[in-house]
C-alpha cells in the first residue's frame, strides 16, 4: 500500500463508548481548518418568502436531484441546497456563526449544562422501579441530577417550554413537540442527556475538573461536552431562537427526543420510541437524525467526503459456562474446566467470521464514492472497487485488501472479542466452573442467529471431542455426562440496523443541506467539493429503538471534526465553533424540510 492509498481509504471509526457507535476515521489524512468568517452581512428580511418563491426553489432542487454528475455514476453528487430563498431572515445564520454576544451566551448555556453530573451506570435501576421520584431516590439516588438538569433546561429555554408540548416519559426521558399546521410526517431530532461516569482515580489528570469544566478560548472541556450535551443544547438553542424571532410557523411537526441512559441500557430511547409509536404509528416520521460522526474526510486537494451513518452493525454477547467435577488439585484430569474452556476460546478465535461485501453494506457505497472522486487512489484498487458490486473477482480483490488491515476488516465481517473470563476459587481445588463472555458486532449480511449458530457449532465440536453435555438457551442439545457440560446463553441481541435509503428526496435534502453548510458557510473561500456518502457504524446509538418509526435514520452531527475530543476519557473537549455550526445547520435545515413534501 502506498502512502497516498492509506490516506484516502475509508477509516474504521474507533468505538468511543460501550455499546455505542464509534466513528473516528483512521488511515485517512484529516485536516481541520478554522472557520472562514463572513466578511459581509446581509440586510434583515422582514417578510416571509412568498409561496411561489418557496415552490420554485424546491422544484428546482427536485429537478436537479435526478441528474448525477455522470450518467453512470455509482456515487452521484447530491445537489447543494441553497436555503436563502426559503428563510425569513438570512442574517441570523451570520449572527449564529460570528456574533460575539450570541457566542458568549451559547457558551454559557452549554458550559452550565456540562456542570450538572448526569452520570449513568450499568447497574443503575430503571426509573420505572417505583411510582414516584421520591421513592426512586430512596433506592437509586444517582438519578437526582437528572431532575436538576430538567429544571436547568426549563429555566434556560423558557420559550421552548412555553410553546412546545413537553412530556416526561418514564420520569426522565424528555419529548418536546412543536406541532405543525399540516399532516406532513414529523421530523425527530434526538440526543441523550446522560454521560459516562468519571473514574475518581483520574481526577488529577483533568485540565479542568470534569463537572466544573473550563474554556481555553478554543475548546470547552468537561464530561459530556462532546457526547452529547453539545448536540442536545444546540437543538434546544435552535428551537428557542426560532421561537424568539417569531416568524417560523412550522407546517411539519418537529419533535425533540432526549434519552437518559444511552451510555448503558438504552431504555430511555426505547420508552420514547414506544411513546411516539403509540401516537403516530409505524413508518410515521419523515426522518430521524441522532448523534454520530461529525466533520469530513480529506480525499485529495479538491474533495472531502461527509459520511452520515446510514446503518449500524448488530450486537450479541455469547455467554459460555462450563461445569465439571471438582476434586483435589494433586490428582487433576488432563484438562480442567479452565483448560477446556481455553481450548474453546482458541477454537473460536482461530475460526473467524468470513468477510463479505454486498450492496447491502454502506461500506461499499463509501468505497465507491472514494474511488470515483479520488485523484490519488491506486488505479487497480480503484478499478476493483468500481466493479465490486457486479464482479466476483473484483469483489474478492477489495475484500483481500480490507482484510489485510486489522481495523478496516471489521467493516465487512462480524467481530468476536473475548472480553471477560473467570473460573476457579483456590489453588488446591479443581475449578468446578469456568465462564467466558464473547462480544460480537454483527455484519450487515449476517444475523443474530447466524452468529449464535457459529458459536454453538464450535461448542458442540469440543463437547463431542471431550464427551461433555451441552445446553443451549436452556434446552439440552447434547446429554450431560459425568465429565461435565456446557451452558450457552446469549444476551443483548440486536440485529444489524435496516439500512437507510439514499435514493430519495429525504437523503438529497439532508445531504444537499450539509453541502451548503461546508461549502458556503464554514469554508466559503476554499475551492472544495463535499461529497455526501453513506457510512456503516460499527456500534449502536439510541436509534436502535426507532426502526419502526422511519426508514430514514441518519447518525451525524453537522459541523467541525475533532479527532482528539477524548470522548469517554480524561479531558473530554469540544471545539466551541463546532457547537455554533450545529445551531446554524438546524436553523436553516428545519425551515428547508418544512417546505418539502413527504417522500412517496
Amino acid at each position: 500500500m502506498t502512502s497516498k492509498e492509506s490516506e484516502v481509504l475509508p477509516g474504521y471509526y474507533r468505538e468511543r463508548k460501550s455499546g455505542h457507535w464509534a466513528r473516528r476515521a483512521l488511515l485517512v489524512l484529516l485536516t481541520i481548518s478554522g472557520l472562514i468568517f463572513f466578511t459581509t452581512s446581509r440586510n434583515f428580511i422582514k417578510d416571509l418568502p412568498s409561496t411561489s418563491a418557496v415552490k420554485t426553489a424546491i422544484e428546482e432542487a427536485a429537478r436537479t436531484w435526478s441528474r448525477p454528475h455522470e450518467p453512470d455514476s455509482l456515487c452521484p453528487l447530491v445537489k447543494k441546497v441553497d436555503p436563502r430563498s426559503l428563510l425569513y431572515n438570512n442574517d441570523t445564520i451570520n449572527t449564529i456563526l460570528h456574533d460575539e454576544t450570541f457566542r458568549n451566551e451559547s457558551l454559557k448555556k452549554l458550559w452550565n449544562a456540562v456542570r450538572i453530573p448526569t452520570q449513568v451506570y450499568d447497574d443503575q435501576k430503571n426509573p420505572n422501579s417505583t411510582e414516584t421520584l421520591e421513592e426512586l431516590y430512596k433506592i437509586e439516588p444517582r438519578w437526582k441530577p437528572y431532575e436538576q438538569f430538567h429544571k436547568y433546561l426549563e429555566k434556560t429555554y423558557p420559550l421552548v417550554h412555553k410553546h412546545l408540548k413537553v412530556e416526561h416519559v418514564n420520569k426522565f426521558a424528555l419529548v418536546y413537540t412543536w406541532q405543525g399546521s399540516t399532516d406532513k410526517k414529523p421530523i425527530l431530532l434526538t440526543a441523550h442527556m446522560d454521560v459516562v461516569p468519571i473514574q475518581e482515580e483520574t481526577l488529577d489528570q483533568w485540565k479542568y475538573p470534569p463537572f466544573e469544566g473550563g474554556y481555553d478560548g478554543k475548546f470547552l472541556y468537561g464530561r459530556g461536552v462532546s457526547d452529547c450535551k453539545d448536540l442536545l443544547i444546540a437543538l434546544l438553542g435552535t428551537v428557542e431562537l426560532l421561537l424568539k424571532e417569531g416568524k417560523f410557523k412550522p407546517e411539519r411537526t418537529i419533535i425533540l427526543g432526549f434519552g437518559y441512559d444511552e451510555e448503558s441500557a438504552g431504555t430511555g430511547g426505547a420508552v420514547i420510541s414506544r411513546h411516539l409509536f403509540s401516537r403516530y404509528g409505524p413508518d410515521s416520521l419523515y426522518a430521524l437524525i441522532d448523534e454520530g460522526d461529525s466533520g469530513y474526510m480529506e480525499v485529495d486537494e479538491k474533495t472531502r467526503i461527509v459520511i452520515p451513518a446510514t446503518g449500524e452493525k448488530g450486537h450479541l454477547n455469547s455467554l459460555i459456562d462450563l461445569f465439571t467435577p471438582g476434586g483435589h488439585s494433586s490428582f487433576p484430569p488432563p484438562h480442567t474446566s479452565i483448560g477446556l474452556l481455553s481450548k474453546l476460546v482458541s477454537k473460536i478465535e482461530d475460526s473467524e467470521f468470513e468477510s463479505i461485501l454486498t450492496p447491502s453494506n454502506p461500506t461499499l457505497k463509501e468505497l465507491q464514492c472514494l474511488a470515483e472522486y479520488s485523484s490519488v487512489l491506486d488505479k487497480d484498487l480503484k478499478s476493483s472497487i468500481l466493479k465490486a458490486h457486479m464482479d466476483a473477482s473484483a469483489n474478492k480483490n477489495v475484500l483481500d485488501y480490507l482484510d489485510k488491515d486489522k481495523i478496516l476488516r471489521y467493516l465487512v465481517r462480524t467481530s468476536q472479542a473475548v472480553d471477560i473470563i473467570g473460573g476457579g476459587v483456590k489453588s488446591n481445588a479443581l475449578p468446578e466452573h469456568a465462564s467466558v463472555l464473547v462480544n460480537h458486532r454483527i455484519a450487515v449480511e449476517e444475523s443474530v442467529e447466524s452468529t449464535r449458530q457459529k458459536i454453538v457449532n464450535q461448542i458442540l465440536e469440543l463437547a463431542k471431542e471431550y464427551d461433555l453435555g451441552v445446553l443451549v438457551d436452556g434446552k439440552e442439545v447434547k446429554e450431560k455426562t459425568k465429565n461435565g457440560h456446557f451452558v450457552y446463553t446469549t444476551n443483548e441481541p440486536l440485529e444489524p440496523a435496516p439500512v437507510t435509503p439514499i435514493n430519495d428526496e429525504v437523503w438529497q435534502t439532508f445531504g444537499g443541506s450539509l453541502r451548503y453548510l461546508y461549502e458556503e458557510l464554514l469554508f466559503p473561500e476554499e475551492d472544495k467539493t463535499y461529497v455526501v456518502s453513506p457510512f456503516l457504524s460499527i456500534g449502536n446509538t439510541d436509534t436502535k429503538s426507532y426502526w419502526d418509526l422511519t426508514r430514514n435514520i441518519y447518525r451525524y452531527v453537522p459541523g467541525l471534526t475533532d479527532f482528539d475530543a477524548n470522548v469517554h476519557s480524561v479531558n473530554e473537549r469540544l471545539e466551541f465553533d463546532a457547537h455554533l455550526s450545529v445551531i446554524a445547520f438546524y436553523y436553516y435545515y428545519l425551515q428547508v424540510v418544512d417546505g418539502v413534501s413527504d417522500p412517496s
